[in-house]
């Protein structure tokens, strides 16, 4: 079956090709990989910056979808491709910045280790440190699992989902719980 990323292709082709990826046929998969893999690459590289990042996008994108095919359910082929890797990179975007965030913390880490940490700055680090810890002791035990599955231990939410038998959109719900209680427990100030 050859597959075009048109709009042209009739809507009956799309969802036969989906029923038949859901029953695990192998080669329409790979027929909707080689219509989309190119065009979602382009599509996302703008977001991530690089085709590096992009390919590891749609990859992840297609991964997914074949682990999980037997619950597949879509009913526009291409409308759901593109949201869902776009979805993809913004996740990237996001535990990149939150990566960044987190640098000037790690670097103190590598200092104290080292030994040459300015006391303040050690000070300061450890303190934020235990009044993270504190808040997140209050928190509802599966809330906190998954802020540390996903912020500590950076994995994926649909890796966190998968480690807490829950759902993706659960584990969303669960880390905008912990980030609210930090925002509204620890000072804007700390560390500072």
């Amino acid at each position: 079956m050859a597959l075009r990323d048109d709009r042209s292709t009739p809507r009956e082709s799309w969802r036969d090709l989906v029923a038949r990826i859901r029953a695990g046929d192998e080669a329409a998969f790979e027929a909707m990989f080689r219509a989309y893999y190119d065009p979602l690459c382009r599509h996302v590289a703008p977001y991530l910056g690089s085709q590096d990042a992009a390919e590891d996008a749609v990859q992840g994108l297609f991964v997914r979808i074949w682990e999980d095919r037997a619950r597949w359910v879509v009913s526009d082929l291409g409308h759901y491709l593109y949201t869902a890797v776009r979805r993809r990179a913004i996740s990237q975007v996001r535990r990149i910045a939150v990566q960044r965030r987190a640098a000037p913390l790690l670097v103190l880490e590598e200092i104290g280790g080292a030994g040459r940490a300015l006391p303040d700055a050690e000070f300061d680090a450890e303190e934020l440190r235990r009044r993270l810890e504190r808040v997140l002791d209050t928190l509802p035990p599966r809330t906190r699992a998954a802020f540390v599955l996903s912020r500590r231990e950076g994995l994926s939410y649909q890796q966190v989902a998968a480690r807490m038998a829950i759902s993706p959109k659960t584990v969303g719900v669960h880390i905008g719980r912990a980030l609210a209680a930090l925002r509204n427990r620890l000072p804007p100030s700390v560390g500072k």
